[in-house]
């Protein structure tokens, strides 16, 4: 059978138009050949979503939105296209959710319901305030936190600038000079102290020697302490007051004899106060001494003795 040029060109343009329609309808978000399951979900607002937006479980692409339309208090009506395979749980949410670019996208959030929600079947809708909405709202009070340092900065910069006049700067010059001084003073004494490091731990090995001799020395020093504690507790209960009471009855006594022996009291007394009679002693201890010296010296003249019985000289 042989076709004709006006049914070609016919048949050829309903193939065009075909085409056509399929491309737009794909550009649209539609796929006419395909048996996806409807949901909707309801928002307040979408704010610039759009139909062939992507619906989403986990980043993975499972549908598409295919229409928006308003739902008076409800807000606006959405409906999702979801793939066919792509099973739905029981308390599944979808959540509008901003990427940086401001691109919307529908996140579905699967639940932990033992049944499914059945197509056609209604959605809870939440939306997200978006990663940028995120950091606007956690930079707003930073911003303003800064702006109030800046203000305050301003603020100790302008009393600085009138803090720091001319006579103040040479005291600033002069406490910085100060202050230079005392970081040279401490650089030579740290440079001394590493000089004697060799003496200083030396010190502190004696000391340590000493400590531990102290604490081998412990059990000595412990009775050393105990009969000092005996020794005092003897003190404690020794006669001390009878003792004090007996030695100022014998110092009383004492000094009565010694008063008598400075009046020229007794013998004692006379003996070393009366000049005469110290005189006379010391003629008479002159006198022995001359008589003792002149008997060994002529011991005839006092000791007679006769051995065959002659006279005897007078």
């Amino acid at each position: 059978m042989k076709i004709s040029k006006e049914a070609k060109t016919g048949l050829l343009v309903a193939s065009a138009l075909l085409i056509f329609f399929i491309g737009f309808s794909f550009l649209k978000g539609s796929d006419l050949f395909s048996n996806n399951k409807d949901y909707y979900c309801y928002f307040p607002s979408v704010e610039g979503l759009q139909k062939s937006t992507y619906v989403q479980i986990k980043g993975i692409n499972v549908g598409q939105v295919t229409g928006l339309e308003l739902a008076g208090d409800q807000g606006v009506k959405v409906t999702l296209s979801v793939r066919n395979k792509t099973k739905l749980p029981g308390g599944t949410t979808a959540e509008l959710k901003s990427d940086l670019l401001g691109s919307k996208v529908i996140e579905l959030v699967p639940g932990s319901g033992p049944e499914t929600v059945a197509p056609g079947g209604t959605i809870k809708g939440f939306k997200d305030n978006g990663a940028i909405d995120k950091i606007s709202g956690e930079l707003t009070p930073r911003l303003e936190e800064l702006k109030g340092t800046i203000t305050a900065f301003n603020a100790t910069l302008h009393n600085i600038n009138h803090i720091v006049d001319e006579d103040n700067q040479q005291a600033i010059s002069a406490a910085v000079q100060s202050l230079k001084v005392t970081a040279d003073n401490l650089a030579k004494l740290s440079d001394a102290i590493s000089k004697e490091s060799n003496q200083i731990t030396g010190i502190i090995r004696n000391t340590n020697s000493i400590t531990s001799n102290l604490a081998k020395s412990n059990d000595t020093v412990q009775r050393i302490l105990s009969n000092t504690n005996r020794i005092t507790a003897q003190l404690a209960n020794s006669p001390i007051q009878k003792t004090l009471t007996d030695l100022q009855k014998t110092t009383a006594e004492l000094q009565s004899i010694m008063d008598k022996i400075n009046n020229n009291k007794g013998t004692m007394g006379m003996l070393i106060n009366d000049k005469e009679l110290y005189n006379n002693m010391n003629k008479s201890m002159k006198s022995i001494n001359d008589l003792t010296t002149d008997l060994k010296a002529h011991p005839g003249r006092y000791i007679n003795v006769s051995v065959f019985g002659g006279k005897k000289n007078k």
